[in-house]
C-alpha cells in the first residue's frame, strides 16, 4: 500500500517523458536570433514551459516593443517542423522502464499535463510507442493560464477525481514544478537540463538526478 494514498502520477512531457528539450533551446536561440536579437542559453532555461502571456512580456521587457512573440514562435514552430521531418523525438533513458514498472507493479493511473498540444503529445507518444500507458493527456492549451501558474493541474485533479494527498506531479522545469507547488501537489524534479536551484528545492518534495530514480521512489512509498 502508498504510504501517501496515491492513485495518479502527473508527468509533464517535454523534459520528462520525451528528451526534446535540447531541440527546443536549439531553435528558440535561432529563432530569437532570426528575429534581430540574442537569446542565451541561460535565458533560454526560464523560458521552458513558460505561460504564453508571461513569456510575451519577457521578451518586450528584454528586447523592447519590437519583439514579437508571436513572430518568434512562428520561427521556432516553422524550424521545428523542418526538423521533424527527418527526426524523431526520443524518449528520456529509462521512461519506458518506469512506465513498464507502474504497469506491473501497482495500479497508479498516468496523466500528461503538458504545455505543448494533446495531438503534439499524442503523436510523439505514438511514434515512442508509450501511448498505451498513458490515461489522460491534458494540455495547457486547454485552460485559462499554462505553467508556472496551477491551472492544468487543477483542472487534472477534477477530471481523475482525487484529492491533493493522492497525486505526484514529476516535473523537469522551474516553471512547471511552480505550477505544481502552486496547485498544492507534492512535487518529484527530475532533473533535465539543469539540476536543481534553491527555487526547485524549495517547492519540490524530491529532487531526482536521474530518470530511473523514479522507480526507486514508487519503491520506497510502495511500503
Amino acid at each position: 500500500m502508498f504510504i501517501m494514498k496515491l492513485k495518479y502520477l502527473f508527468f509533464d512531457f517535454d523534459g520528462v517523458i520525451l528528451d526534446s528539450e535540447p531541440i527546443f533551446k536549439r531553435f528558440w536561440i535561432e529563432a530569437v536570433k532570426e528575429n534581430g536579437f540574442t537569446l542565451t542559453e541561460e535565458q533560454e532555461l526560464t523560458l521552458r514551459s513558460q505561460d504564453h502571456q508571461i513569456t510575451t512580456q519577457w521578451f518586450i521587457d528584454t528586447y523592447g516593443p519590437e519583439a514579437k512573440y508571436e513572430s518568434i514562435h512562428a520561427s521556432r514552430t516553422r524550424m521545428m517542423g523542418e526538423y521533424l521531418k527527418t527526426h524523431e523525438l526520443p524518449l528520456k533513458k529509462g521512461i519506458t522502464d518506469v512506465f513498464e514498472y507502474i504497469k506491473n507493479n501497482t495500479d497508479l493511473k498516468i496523466y500528461i499535463v503538458s504545455s505543448s498540444s494533446v495531438d503534439y503529445v499524442t503523436l510523439h507518444s505514438k511514434n515512442n510507442h508509450i501511448l498505451h500507458y498513458i490515461d489522460k493527456i491534458i494540455s495547457v492549451k486547454g485552460v485559462e493560464r499554462g505553467k508556472p501558474f496551477p491551472h492544468a493541474y487543477l483542472k487534472a485533479l477534477e477530471i481523475a477525481g482525487v484529492s491533493k494527498d493522492e497525486v505526484i506531479v514529476f516535473e523537469d522545469s522551474p516553471n512547471g514544478v511552480a505550477a505544481g507547488y502552486n496547485a498544492g501537489l507534492s512535487v518529484a524534479f527530475v532533473e533535465d537540463l539543469s539540476p536543481a536551484d534553491d527555487f526547485i528545492k524549495e517547492r519540490s518534495r524530491w529532487q531526482l538526478t536521474s530518470t530511473s530514480q523514479i522507480i526507486d521512489l514508487l519503491k520506497s512509498l510502495n511500503k
